[in-house]
């Protein structure tokens, strides 16, 4: 089984501000983080399969999803105390 990070795809826009970051790791997982017509989408895949959520506000779909998460795997939770910086 393939591990670590394989690639990591940046485009810019005309003005050099982040438009699109794509992150390939594992076997089979891609993390997409976009932005399209004024809102920014985060998007969690494996293989061909995963989901979709605006990351625009605070008290976005992303957010509800992390404390959704939170609360049904307290046994992976982390904050901004515990972020392991490599």
């Amino acid at each position: 089984m393939e591990v670590g990070i394989k690639s990591i795809d940046v485009e810019k826009d005309k003005n050099g501000r982040y438009k699109q970051v794509v992150v390939t790791f594992g076997p089979h997982y891609v993390v997409n983080i976009f932005e399209k017509d004024g809102q920014v989408f985060f998007e969690l895949v494996a293989t061909h399969h995963g989901f979709r959520a605006d990351a625009t506000d605070v008290a976005s779909e992303l957010e509800k999803l992390i404390y959704e998460i939170m609360n049904n795997h307290r046994d992976i939770v982390i904050d901004n105390l515990t972020l392991q910086k490599w």
